[in-house]
Parts: structure tokens; sequence; C-alpha cells
């Protein structure tokens, strides 16, 4: 057995992605209190997802994340789509992995074309 397996937990972790990232719908975000790991007990935002086993503790990247995707009220957070991914992050010194949240990338928005090159006469670069 590996440590996961013997100490389940009802938080989502980055290993649980196994380094893919996964587009999750939100059932629900309702403020919930939880303790910290000094175990004092704070406010968070979880994220409940639609056929989700484990939910979400929100900190503050990640929750002006979905509030730049969803809007800045939670009660109309429920229905839209997220990306979770794997990432990095220094935490106490140390380098940690993470999960971050981003718009799906189906739905990001395209940048624009660029113009056509204009021709310069040339190979040279005009610089």
């Amino acid at each position: 057995m590996i440590r996961n397996d013997v100490f389940v937990s009802k938080y989502l972790k980055a290993g649980d992605l196994n380094g893919k990232s996964i587009i999750v719908t939100i059932e629900h975000a309702p403020l919930e209190t939880l303790k910290n790991p000094e175990g004092k007990e704070q406010a968070k935002t979880v994220l409940y997802f639609k056929g989700g086993k484990k939910v979400l503790p929100l900190n503050m990247i990640n929750w002006d994340a979905c509030a730049a995707i969803c809007g800045d009220d939670t009660d109309d957070w429920p229905g839209h789509q997220i990306e979770l991914f794997p990432t990095k992050t220094q935490m106490g010194g140390k380098v940690v992995d993470a999960i971050r949240v981003r718009r799906p990338q189906a739905q990001q928005p395209k940048a624009p074309k660029p113009p056509p090159a204009e021709d310069m006469g040339g190979d040279e670069i005009p610089f």
C-alpha cells in the first residue's frame, strides 16, 4: 500500500491529478470552517464538483482565479466549469506540489492573428 491509500483524505491534492489537468463543473461553493496546519480555525470557500468524491478548499490564488472565471459572488459559481492543473509552488521555503485553477483551455479566448509580415526587400534583419 502507498501512503495515500492508508491515509485517505476528503480533500483534493495535487497527486490526485496524476500529473494531468482536469475540467470539472462546480456543484456548490460554501464557506466552511477548516483547521489550518497550525490547528487554528479559519473560514474557506470549498469547491464541490459534480460527480466528484473529493473537495478543494480554496486559497486566495485559486479563489481569485475562480472569481475571474465565474464572477465575484460564490453563489453564482455552481454550473461553471474550471480546469484544475498540477504545478509547483513555494511554501515555507520548500517547493511543493500544488493545484491551480484556470479557465478551461477550450474556452480560452483566441489571440488575434498577427498581420501578415511586410516584405522587407531581402533577407536582412531591418534592425
